[in-house]
């Protein structure tokens, strides 16, 4: 026991850090999703419901083709830094070489084939090249994010990030009320692939002035060797994320992709803090199995779920609110629709629990697989669903198919670790906490005072938790007598 306490107490500061890091993604990641939760109104009315569709559809197509044209290199990039070490700056810079070159390749080929393909995306040519290096854009911003992640470093992540976000917002408005008045969606495509565009010019000076690109067989097989195997996994999780929108565009119509894409803005609130504390866990994570420290990742993983299912509950429950904040008239009763969305957004963030051992491991073929059937299951239930009960099908489709998901993830990481690293008792009880408070959220929204009433119980619930696992109240003060 003694022992026990003079490990943790020396591990203090790290973990200080690491919750430090974690408050900062969160708090900075909703000021700049501010932004984009003021542009939804903005968009909701300057767009049709057809154009706000058709624009969703640009966006799944981009995050396809961003993991095949980027070659998913972003993801080797922290088993790297354990294996290159002082060379990893070096690594890093051949990489976006790497990626320069496979879009030129992908530019090539577009225009060549154009004519083939062109029917079947229903995209004209220069949105097709607008998209190929929106792409490498993206791709490039994804290393980047992954690269600062290592070292916590959460003021240049959210630099740039703020610079995409208010760039994106201020550059689309302009195009659609000036130039682009008479084509709003093409206003709102370039709105959202110039700052993305820009910011990977100065992503490449920035590392090319730190180490000077190389072409290095060795760099390059080896982030090839684990990146390649992620390819299919980063398709899926677009297709189980996104690919909803084309399916609906197709079999019902755009402007029900509108609404179901509107469903996906609601759900962004989700997404921002799990992608926030994403940002902090995997580099935690991966510090912990290095270190064969189990314990504390059994211990924290359980606090990781349960404090992120208080808080998607209390999202839940005020989910008809935010319905009629953030969106038009037209949009007000997708709050059914929204509700499997924000729940299925639950299970995709603690399957990032399991999967990490299988990252740890490098069994980036398993992952491949899983991801794949997932998939595949997906775009099945959505063409059999789909026509008969209309786009809200698409919600519970990809529910179901993010619950058996992590299922896979979990067995397939307890069997290559040889334990579970979660506790079964944690995962059940924040799950039904969740699926309790969407039911509720449906059941009841017509009641808001009794919602709203339920949703501060949990509000106060959440924060006695947080004094009791973390000491909330302590850090608060030390934080104000430091300030």
């Amino acid at each position: 026991m003694e022992k026990m306490e003079k490990t943790e107490k020396k591990g203090s500061q790290p973990q200080n850090r690491v919750l430090k890091a974690g408050a900062g993604y969160i708090i900075g990641n909703y000021l700049l999703k501010g932004i984009t939760f003021l542009s939804a109104p903005i968009f909701t009315r300057l767009l049709t419901t057809e154009e706000y569709g058709n624009f969703g559809a640009y966006l799944s197509y981009e995050g396809i083709l961003y993991i095949i044209l980027g070659l998913a290199l972003h993801s080797s990039i922290t088993n790297a830094k354990y294996e290159y070490k002082e060379k990893f700056n070096e690594y890093v810079s051949s990489l976006i070489l790497l990626s320069g070159i496979s879009t030129c390749i992908w530019l090539i080929a577009a225009n060549m084939f154009y004519d083939g393909y062109s029917s079947m995306l229903g995209l004209s040519r220069v949105i097709v090249n607008i998209l190929i290096f929106h792409c490498f854009g993206s791709s490039l911003f994804q290393l980047f994010n992954s690269y600062v992640s290592l070292s916590y470093s959460v003021k240049s992540y959210l630099l740039l990030t703020s610079v995409n976000a208010l760039s994106n917002m201020g550059v689309s408005v302009v195009l659609i009320l000036t130039v682009c008045k008479g084509d709003r969606l093409m206003g709102r495509i370039l709105g959202v692939a110039f700052p993305v565009i820009v910011i990977a010019a100065y992503i490449c000076y920035y590392f090319f002035k730190m180490s000077r690109p190389v072409v290095k067989k060795q760099y390059w097989a080896y982030a090839l060797r684990y990146s390649i195997p992620i390819i299919p996994h980063g398709i899926s999780q677009v297709i189980l994320a996104s690919f909803d929108r084309i399916m609906i565009k197709r079999m019902v119509g755009a402007a029900e992709a509108g609404l179901y894409s509107f469903a996906g803005t609601i759900q962004s609130i989700v997404v921002v803090v799990s992608t926030s504390l994403d940002k902090v866990w995997k580099p935690w994570f991966y510090e912990k199995m290095d270190a064969k420290d189990y314990t504390s990742i059994r211990r924290y993983a359980s606090k990781y779920m349960f404090g992120f299912a208080l808080f998607v509950s209390m999202v839940l429950l005020g989910t008809p609110e935010l319905v009629k904040i953030l969106g038009a008239r037209e949009y007000w009763n997708t709050t059914s629709c929204i509700v499997p969305v924000i729940i299925g957004a639950y299970f995709s963030f603690i399957y990032t629990i399991p999967v990490y051992v299988e990252y740890f491991y490098k069994k980036t073929n398993y992952i491949a697989f899983g991801s794949v059937m997932a998939a595949a299951l997906n775009i099945v239930l959505n063409y059999f669903c789909i026509p008969k009960y209309g786009y809200i099908a698409a919600a519970y489709t990809t529910l179901i198919t993010y619950f058996l998901y992590y299922v896979f993830h979990y067995l397939l990481a307890k069997k290559i670790h040889g334990r579970s690293l979660v506790s079964l008792p944690v995962l059940f009880q924040s799950s039904f906490f969740v699926c309790l408070a969407g039911g509720t959220a449906v059941l009841l929204e017509e009641m808001l005072v009794i919602r709203w009433l339920i949703d501060i119980v949990i509000g106060f619930l959440g924060l006695y938790w947080a004094e009791k696992s973390f000491g909330l109240v302590r850090v608060v003060k030390r934080k104000l007598k430091k300030s």
